[in-house]
Parts: structure tokens; sequence; C-alpha cells
């Protein structure tokens, strides 16, 4: 009896709105965040096994991004972003089909999994940018070195550094993790502007190597590190199609200062899950593609990020690279299969390996791929500061009837696929891109030169005999 009067009581002091944000709150979290953060917010959810990085563990109460000084739980604005924005290059996806009452609900529920650490509001930093300039960069590529940050980031920043490599760099979830590459801001989990850059350069992540620079740097050089990462940042360009310009003298190895003129198009990379071994967390994530055309020959460039090369020497196998074409031109919409064509649509494949190895292929299909008799590619490779390129060379046609012939002012369908090697990746497990196209830039011809004079002159020419016929009548 006594039990049920205090029951009674405590229902009564507590306030009913309380209660309904909390069951909207936990309706929400089980039915679009369990899956991934465990039922129980303790990040054993069904995906676990299919991700990278690990889904976040709420119970311990440690959040990477936050408004807050290291060590601190961060604010209720800190947790909506995350929900609001979603996390750049994981598969923690912005949630918009949320109204702001029911992301509010979210959060309480998500914060009750550790409530101890929510105990207090946090002090807020305060963001307030200087005003861009050169000696802001400059002095932030100095302060780069000195902080060391280039141990872990790499003196380009695209995450080569050494101390990324070894065997306790991880979480305190005991995850393994790799230090940010700068150059992507599409895959910086942070958020990418120059204010978003000192937030994090100022707040440390939690629960990862990554430390706070509050105490050791004063604003003005977080600012000047800022803006010098923000510079390292490159221009992703999307699309679906790429052309190749037409040129007297083909550029024979990767340095060549005129791929660095030419347009480019970035391929987003993903996981090939059709096939065993399928690979659901690949670390290659862009591949970037140019190309340039002579009267003989067609040479392509491809362009990727690995954190660490490796040519096969210590177990693993070695890095690579791969692009396919169709044998023939396809006529229509209809294209081979996109992973290693199929029987009746068969693909030729350049195919790159770290360890030297250049090979030309003919598929019909992932089981059915069979070196070409004659081989008619050549390949030149370079690594540098976390940077793979390398360089593809054909003649426009062979004498091989598997080789594709490149027509000028048609539209080809290629698509890649790369490995990295310290990943185990290898053939079927790999990162790949959808199908895209290239074209060879049609040559000019000259009638689009003459014909435009010509026709105006016999335009004149006859205007002036009307003239003259109209006045003598």
């Amino acid at each position: 009896m006594w039990s049920a009067i205090v029951l009674i009581l405590v229902l009564t002091l507590v306030p009913a709105k309380g209660f309904a944000q909390n069951e909207k709150g936990e309706r929400i979290y089980k039915q679009w965040c369990g899956q991934c953060h465990g039922y129980e917010g303790d990040g054993e959810g069904y995906t676990k096994r299919y991700t990278f990085p690990t889904p976040r563990d709420f119970t311990m109460g440690v959040y990477k991004f936050r408004t807050t000084p290291t060590g601190e739980p961060p604010t209720d604005q800190d947790i909506i972003r995350s929900i609001r924005k979603g996390n750049p290059g994981t598969t923690m996806p912005p949630w918009k089909r949320f109204s702001d009452d029911e992301v509010k609900a979210l959060t309480e529920y998500i914060k009750e999994f550790a409530p101890d650490v929510f105990e207090f509001e946090p002090e807020v930093i305060k963001i307030t940018p200087p005003p861009f300039s050169e000696e802001l960069i400059k002095e932030g590529r100095e302060i780069f070195k000195k902080a060391k940050c280039v141990e872990c980031h790499g003196l380009e920043g695209r995450g080569d550094g050494k101390k990324g490599w070894e065997e306790n760099f991880k979480d305190d979830w005991g995850e393994r993790i790799y230090p940010r590459n700068y150059t992507y801001p599409w895959d910086m989990r942070n958020g990418a502007t120059v204010e978003d850059i000192f937030r994090t350069i100022t707040t440390g992540l939690n629960g990862t190597p990554m430390t706070s620079y509050q105490d050791s740097l004063t604003d003005k050089q977080r600012w000047a590190l800022a803006y010098f990462i923000k510079s390292l940042q490159l221009e992703r360009h999307l699309g679906i199609s790429l052309i190749l310009k037409r040129v007297e003298k083909a550029p024979e190895t990767p340095d060549d200062p005129l791929w660095d003129t030419l347009e480019y198009l970035d391929l987003p990379m993903g996981g090939q899950v059709i096939f065993e071994p399928r690979d659901f967390t690949p670390v290659i994530t862009n591949v970037r593609v140019r190309g340039v055309y002579t009267e003989e020959s067609v040479v392509i460039m491809l362009e990727w990020v690995d954190k660490k090369p490796d040519r096969g020497e210590e177990g693993n196998p070695p890095d690579a690279i791969r692009i396919q074409f169709p044998e023939k031109i396809p006529g229509g919409v209809e294209k081979p299969y996109f992973f290693l064509g199929d029987e009746r649509h068969p693909v030729n494949v350049w195919w790159w390996k770290a360890d030297g190895t250049v090979a030309e292929y003919s598929a019909k299909g992932y089981r059915n791929l069979q070196m070409q008799d004659r081989q008619n590619i050549k390949a030149e490779a370079e690594y540098s500061y976390g940077l793979y390129r390398v360089v593809f060379k054909r003649s426009l046609a062979t004498d091989d009837e598997n080789d594709m012939v490149f027509e000028t002012g048609r539209f080809i369908p290629f698509s890649v696929a790369a490995s990295d090697g310290r990943e185990d990746e290898d053939d079927v497990r790999c990162a790949v891109s959808a199908w895209y196209y290239m074209m060879l830039e049609p040559s000019t011809p000259v009638k689009v030169y003459v014909m435009p004079p010509v026709v105006a002159f016999l335009v004149f020419g006859l205007g002036l005999v009307l003239h003259k016929r109209l006045s003598k009548s």
C-alpha cells in the first residue's frame, strides 16, 4: 500500500511534459538510431561490423565534436549539430526529417545513457575569426611544423604522418583510427570551415589522440593554424563526364606540370559489397581522373590518397588501381556490368600494382578475368607524401580485337577500382566507382572557321546585286 502511495506522489511531482518528451525521444532513438548505436546506447548495434569508424558509444559520455574545452561534455547544441549535420565520411547521415522538438527530445534521451556526465552546464569557447590574410597562412604553416601536426597528418596534410601507423594509435574504445586527411574537406567529420577547424584545434577530440591546443597555442596562433589547414583543401569536381583535350605532346610522367593545368573529374568510391570477399569499409574514398590525347595515343592519370604505401613486401597485397572500358563503345545506354563486365558485354581492364606489375586484361565477369596475350599499355607511377599518381598510356587503336578503340567525339564509359594493400584489399575486395564517361574532344574542322566569313561574303554580295537591280527599276 505504501509503495503505491509513493509511486502516485512521484508521478504527481514529475511534469507530464517531461514524460512526453522522454517517450518521444526513446521512440525516435529505437526506430532510427538503435540499429547502429545499440538499443542500450553502447554502440553495439547490428551495423558495427560493417562500419568504419564504429558507431559512438553513448554510455561513456565521451564526445569528439564539441564547443567545450577538452574533457568536458558537449552542450545540447553540439549534440543537435551532430544529429542535424551528420558526420561526413562516415555512415552517420544528416537527419533532416525530424522536427526541432523531436531533435530536442532525442538529445535528452541520448544524454540519459550517461546522466552523471551532464550534471552541469559546460563553458562554451568563443569563436570569432580574424580577417583572412596571407600572413596568417604563412604563420600557420610554421606552426603546423612546430606543433608537430606533421607527425600525424603528414607534411602535406594528407594524414600520412608516421605516428598514425603506430600500433597504439587507437581511440578510447580500442578501435583503430587514422589521422585526418585535410585535403579532402568532404571527409572532415567535425566540419571543414575555418571556424570548424579552429574549434577542433581548440577543443581537441575527446577519446582520440587528437589533443587540445587551447593551452599550448594562443588564439592568434590557433587561427593561423586553422587558416593554413583550410588552405590545403582541394576543390571536388563531381559530374558524369570528362573531356580529354588534344595536345601535340602528351605528358609521359606523373610529375609533368601539364597535369595540374587540366580539368579533372572526382569519382566517389564505395566498397565492393556484391561478391565475396566484400569490402564494407574501404579507406580510399576518392579517385581523381585527368587525361589528354594526341594523334596517336591516349594518356590517363589516376590520382588518390593512400596514407601508407604498400608494395606487397610485408605479407599484404600491393596497393593497386585499375580502370576498365567496354571492349566496344556501346551504341545505346546499355553498358557492361559495373564490376568487371559480363558474358555479353566484356570489358578491357588496365591494371597497375605497386609491386611494379602493369597488365591488360579482358574480363567477362569477376570470375572470368584473363590476361591478354598482347600487352599494349604502359604505366608510370609516383608516390609522394600520401599521394599516388599513376599514368596509363595506350595507342588510340591497336591490332588486338579485345582492345577498345578510342574515337573522338563519342562518350566512352569507364569505371575505376582501387585497393589498399595495408587494409588487405586485393582483386575483388576493393573500392569501386560507378560508370562515368570520357570524351576525346574532336579537333575543330577547318570549315568551322572558313564557312562563316564565306557565308557573310555571299550574303553581302547578293545584297549589293539586289540593291543595284532595285535602284535601276
